[in-house]
């Protein structure tokens, strides 16, 4: 490791809490004056450390997304790689890029403080600015020969891996799911998911899942396409979204191990949105009007039409929900 790497490892078990130059010096036996270089290139890569000639120095978290910094924060529960990047067109398409050379064993997550061409469902866009949110795609190895992945309650076991997450970082916040793959704050959107598969070709089965996350956390502003729908979090305030994406990942690699067993349905279904009220789904080209009475043991939507009949959805959008100040 080098100095700098040494320092920002001090740095992290020790977060907030004042350590002395001396101390630092001491414990990597090198100078007073290389501790200084070490901090101090530490804070050209965006890091935030404050220094008092009687106390030393306090690290205070980082303005940017840091691989190092995340890995260290899942505390050795993530074996996966992590890439960062300042700005990217989006996480899925690096993903999906690094896909086209590599078939890993093990998870990779790619983050990234801005995304230029964010996107969700259906290609629509995800605003993406710096800095204010939480951008990333989780690629998810799939064994070509196992049975194909059940992706609705892949996506679904993802919502209530990342609901676990905000709540604990934001307890004083309620967070809902709307089906299938968006969570709710007042009303508004402040999250998005999206799940795809990558094909193996030869054998026409997955061979990888690539989970992409959005979450607005503290951007203030919407563009005026947005600011209807879309919510933020904590607008304005300063998120520590390294520890948050190092959360994140650990918690959905926990569900993820066990995701086809359902057992996060019944929180999911008690959190949910749109379960009891009227909706309307949009499947493909077809619109289907009714009541969203339970979400099945697939993660499917099961709604009940107006002749009574009840029909099970594996995908779709619900475009409108009957719910007091949401916006769908």
């Amino acid at each position: 490791m080098s100095t700098k790497d040494e320092l920002l490892k001090i740095f992290l078990l020790n977060e907030n809490q004042w350590v002395s130059g001396s101390q630092l010096a001491q414990k990597l036996s090198i100078s007073r004056e290389s501790i200084w270089k070490g901090v101090d290139a530490l804070r050209k890569q965006g890091h935030r450390i404050e220094s008092q000639r009687s106390l030393g120095y306090r690290y205070l978290g980082s303005d940017h997304l840091d691989s190092a910094v995340i890995k260290m924060q899942t505390k050795g529960r993530f074996a996966g790689e992590i890439h960062t990047a300042r700005s990217i067109d989006s996480t899925q398409n690096w993903a999906k890029q690094y896909l086209s050379s590599h078939q890993p064993d093990r998870p990779v997550a790619f983050l990234a403080d801005q995304q230029t061409a964010g996107y969700g469902r259906r290609g629509r866009q995800f605003y993406s600015p710096q800095k204010t949110g939480l951008y990333f795609s989780l690629v998810l190895p799939h064994n070509p020969m196992s049975a194909l992945p059940k992706i609705g309650l892949l996506t679904t076991g993802v919502a209530v891996a990342a609901g676990h997450v905000l709540k604990r970082t934001f307890p004083d916040h309620d967070f809902s799911y709307k089906w299938v793959n968006d969570i709710y704050m007042n009303g508004h959107k402040v999250c998005g998911i999206l799940t795809e598969a990558t094909l193996e070709l030869e054998s026409a089965s997955s061979a990888a899942l690539i989970v992409g996350i959005g979450i607005n956390l503290s951007t203030a502003d919407f563009p005026n396409e947005f600011a209807q729908k879309a919510g933020s979090i904590a607008p304005g305030q300063t998120v520590d979204r390294n520890r948050l994406a190092a959360e994140l990942l650990v918690e959905i690699m926990s569900i993820y191990h066990e995701y086809d067993s359902g057992k996060f349905l019944p929180e999911y279904r008690d959190h949910s949105l749109v379960l009891n009220r009227p909706v309307e789904l949009k499947i493909g080209n077809r619109q289907v009007v009714g009541t969203a009475i339970d979400i099945d043991e697939q993660g499917g939507l099961v709604v009940e039409l107006a002749d009574g009949t009840k029909q099970s959805f594996i995908s779709g959008e619900v475009t409108k929900v009957n719910l007091p100040g949401m916006m769908s």
